[in-house]
This record gives structure tokens, sequence and C-alpha cells, in this order.
């Protein structure tokens, strides 16, 4: 989670600049000064609230552990507490950690440095937000992992035992996956509407995405609900963020009134 933080803090520090200035006639976002204070606040709240939370996170005790069984969990999640697999989680990590670097490699092949740095801060945003709700979710709902549910003596006791092995919902390998993988997707299409690539662009960063999605439960990480709500979180984030900065896009505009507060979307043109 530090890590993540820091590389969008990173790519935000750096593109602040660019808010002053204008891109290219025709690039098709624009970064506002006022936008990204407001999201970079939002997701810096939600990195400390999951900092908060997390620190009251307690481990799971032996006899809590003992007492685990899959009549536990309901019939769409069940099968989950039978998976294991060590391969799986090794390749979920090079799947997400690849499409994770993705975005960054459009940016940089982006012409122009403000266009460049313009994709990396509306992609550290996402970064922030996406990771910041996860983390904050996996705080509140403290969801048990599937392999503690697990009596293979192949997973190592001392998995079971840490505070991670309550960090099941939602899965953030996934949420990152399809979050890097919409956003990758949707900002290369918009950056090049007639390009024939825009569909192999779609189908192979979200096969990937899946992938990875697929591995977190096949690795014994996640429920099928941990992955298919972290698939949801990822894919808003990644669409709604550079959507938010679209030249002729939508303004989300929050007003307070005397009846209570007004929520309003605003078509640009």
């Amino acid at each position: 989670m530090k890590r993540v933080v820091i590389v969008a803090s990173i790519l935000l520090a750096f593109a602040t600049p660019c808010t002053a200035t204008q891109v290219r006639e025709g690039f098709p976002y624009q970064l506002d000064l006022s936008l990204e204070s407001g999201v970079t606040a939002g997701g810096l709240a939600l990195f400390s609230g999951a900092v908060a939370v997390g620190r009251g996170q307690e481990p799971l005790t032996l006899d809590e552990i003992g007492q685990l069984g899959p009549e536990d969990v309901n019939g769409f999640d069940r099968f989950a507490t039978g998976q294991w697999s060590t391969t799986a989680q090794d390749v979920s990590d090079a799947l997400v950690l690849t499409l994770m670097a993705a975005p960054l490699g459009l940016a940089i092949a982006t012409p122009g440095s403000r266009e460049s740095w313009t994709i990396a801060a509306m992609y550290g945003e996402v970064l922030l937000v996406g990771n910041g709700l996860g983390e904050l979710l996996k705080g509140v709902v403290n969801r048990t992992r599937p392999f503690a549910y697990n009596t293979d003596l192949d997973i190592p006791q001392q998995a079971k035992l840490g505070v991670g092995a309550r960090r099941a919902f939602p899965s953030g390998h996934t949420m990152n996956a399809f979050a890097a993988a919409v956003f990758l997707s949707s900002v290369y299409a918009k950056l090049h509407p007639g390009s024939a690539a825009r569909t192999w662009m779609w189908a192979g960063s979200l096969t990937l995405a899946a992938t990875t999605g697929f591995m977190r439960y096949q690795g014994g990480k996640h429920f099928p609900t941990d992955v298919i709500s972290g698939a949801i979180i990822g894919s808003v984030v990644g669409w709604g963020v550079p959507k938010l900065h679209e030249v002729d896009g939508v303004d989300l505009t929050i007003n307070p009134s005397g009846g209570g507060v007004g929520i309003g979307l605003l078509l640009r043109r």
C-alpha cells in the first residue's frame, strides 16, 4: 500500500505544473487544479481511513482457525475454501505488475511532455483512489481469506495467523488489474479514435485482468465475490477518472443548499 501511495504521489507531484498550462489543441484531456486537488485529497483521505482502521485489525487465533469450516461460507463462494496454489499466486503477481506498468508506457509514448504528464497524473489518481478505497474496505469488512478454511498441510500456519488473512474483501490485485486495463484501453481509444488496435487493446487487457482475478481465486487468496467486487471497483475508477478530465466530458459538482446537498453532472462541450 505504501508503495502505491509513493508512486501515485510522485506522478501527481511532477504533473502539478501542467495544471497551469494548456495541452496541445486536439488533445482530449486537460488537468484542472481544483479537480486534481479534490481527487487527490479524497484519495489521501481514503488511505488515512484505511490506515486508521487497519491498526485495529486483529489476526485470527489458533482456536478461531480450528473452528472455521466450508459450511460457514455461502454456496457461491464455498469452493474457494479448497483452493491453494503458490504458482497461481506468483502468476497473479506478475500479471498485475505488468498491467499496472502499461499505462505508464502509454504516457511515455504519448508525444508532448504536458500530454504525457497529464496521462500520468490521471493514472496516479486512479491508483490513489482505487487503492485507498480498496484498503479501507479490507479493514472495514475484515473478511477471512479462503485459505484459512483449508486444512491442506502445505499451507503455512503462519500465513493463517497473520493479519493479512483477514483482508480478503475486495481483491486488491483484481482491482488494480481492472483499473489499469480499463484506464489503458479507454485512454488509448480516446487518443486514437480511428485505430483498429482499440478492440485488441480492450480484449487483451481485460483478458489479462480477468486471468489475474482467476489466479487469485485459484491461489486461495480470494472468494469469487472478492474478485468480482475488485473488478467492479477497478473498472469504475479506471473509467471515471479519465472521464472527469475529458475536454468534452462530464463535470461533477457538489453544491450545498438549504434543503441539503445537491449533486450535479454538467456535460462539457
